[in-house]
């Protein structure tokens, strides 16, 4: 994964090719605070494996949407005290593909 750095909290996902987290694209991703980083390959459900920082918030764009954040195909915080996504938890795009991920706190 390509992309910016900076100091600050990261979270860390698994990424899968289909939408039931069954077949891995890459394990152990991290996604630093006030980054956007775009994917070689795409990838269709994603699980949560380390919380990001308090009030961070994840963003996955389809291809081209990097940075965008009205464009992003699914948002929500990735922090502990929120209920937006659960640790561990399969999440996916409703059949779409993600091949960006940005992240933000605030």
């Amino acid at each position: 994964m390509a992309g910016l750095t900076a100091s600050g909290s990261a979270f860390v996902i698994d990424t899968y090719s289909d939408n039931n987290c069954g077949s891995v694209v890459e394990s152990g991703v991290n996604i630093w605070d006030n980054t956007c980083a775009t994917w070689p390959k795409g990838f269709k459900s994603f699980k949560i494996k380390t919380w990001g920082g308090s009030h961070q918030k994840g963003y996955f764009f389809a291809e081209g949407g990097c940075g965008s954040l009205p464009g992003a195909i699914r948002k929500g915080y990735v922090d502990s005290t929120t209920n937006d996504f659960s640790l561990g938890g399969c999440n996916n795009f409703n059949g779409a593909s993600a091949n960006a991920i940005a992240s933000y706190s605030g």
